[in-house]
């Protein structure tokens, strides 16, 4: 064969493939999609995916699997998702420590959450809680800093190098107080160990705080975001009780291998944008204690990753935050 019958029958081929390419992403999606969770099932995280899920199914008009792949702190979900099929169909439904927090606690992470995935939209940030026992007598975020001063205070995280011990972490740094770290596996033995009065105080989210509050075992003395949580308004922030520089939320987010095409990102952009916009789905994330974004495009995504990733990772060193 000749050497340009070799070329067009090679020009030909490549035709082909981009236009079977091109033609895949125009119908997509043509099949389910899987939304994979860093997390075991009944978390934030899970709960609010499973939400997105049942709306986004129904807009897009294809089953969605949610998918749990727990360990390493999210690292093994990540590592899925990154390594998958750059088609759209794959997804991994974030937040905040295996997005922009574990780059700065895990040494030999294999891959970067800034460069290997593509931001999709943000559903919404979860702050913690100041939570103490019924019986610790105090009654506001002063007077736990004066307790703590006199006692040899504790507390309980959900593990080591998440929001709960970073949290701590914070509060005492701005007070220059001492606070000995008891880590323990998950949120829930954390709280066990607060209502069982073995620690002195825990930071937990407001949703999974909320029915040890409301049954009056637990008491809440502050909420860690810049703005209060509208699970409980008449909560101050840390920042309003003069605690400057404390903003602790973890996010969640939907997001895509790099790589994938603009039409597929802007498909499942704007199939998340719809999802958000729906007054339901909005009822639905602030009744678990979600703050919703002002503007949840892929662009304010990256710009947030982009932003809090340096932001933790400079946190991570000078509180001497590590993993146990």
């Amino acid at each position: 064969m000749k050497i340009g019958s070799i070329i067009s029958a090679m020009a030909a081929i490549a035709g082909l493939h981009t236009g079977t390419i091109a033609f895949a992403d125009e119908t997509f999606p043509a099949r389910p999609i899987t939304f994979v969770v860093p997390y075991a099932p009944g978390g934030p995280a899970d709960l609010i995916a499973r939400i997105v899920a049942d709306k986004m199914s129904n807009v897009a008009g294809q089953t969605i699997v949610v998918e749990n792949r727990a360990g390493a702190g999210g690292n093994i979900a990540g590592d899925h998702v990154a390594r998958s099929r750059k088609d759209g169909y794959t997804l991994l439904f974030g937040s905040s420590p295996v997005l922009v927090i574990n780059p700065g606690l895990y040494q030999n992470m294999k891959f970067d959450p800034l460069k290997d995935f593509t931001p999709i939209a943000e559903f919404g940030s979860l702050p913690n809680a100041v939570l103490i026992n019924k019986n610790l007598p105090v009654d506001k975020v002063a007077d736990l800093v004066t307790y703590s001063r006199n006692n040899n205070a504790t507390y309980a995280s959900a593990g080591s190098g998440g929001t709960t011990h970073l949290s701590a972490l914070l509060f005492a740094r701005a007070n220059n107080i001492s606070l000995t770290h008891i880590p323990y596996k998950g949120s829930g033995p954390a709280l066990q160990a607060l209502l069982a009065d073995q620690v002195t105080m825990t930071f937990t989210d407001v949703f999974t705080a909320r029915p040890f509050i409301e049954s009056g075992k637990l008491k809440i003395l502050g909420v860690t975001s810049t703005t209060r949580s509208e699970m409980f308004p008449e909560v101050k922030t840390l920042q309003e009780q003069g605690m400057q520089g404390i903003d602790v939320n973890v996010f969640f987010a939907l997001l895509a291998p790099a790589g994938i095409s603009e039409f597929v990102k802007n498909k499942l952009s704007s199939i998340a944008q719809e999802v958000l916009a729906d007054k339901d789905i909005q009822n639905k994330l602030k009744a678990r204690g979600l703050i919703l974004p002002i503007d949840n495009t892929p662009d304010n995504l990256a710009n947030r990753m982009a932003s809090e990733t340096p932001m933790w990772k400079r946190i991570i060193q000078e509180t001497n935050a590590k993993i146990d």
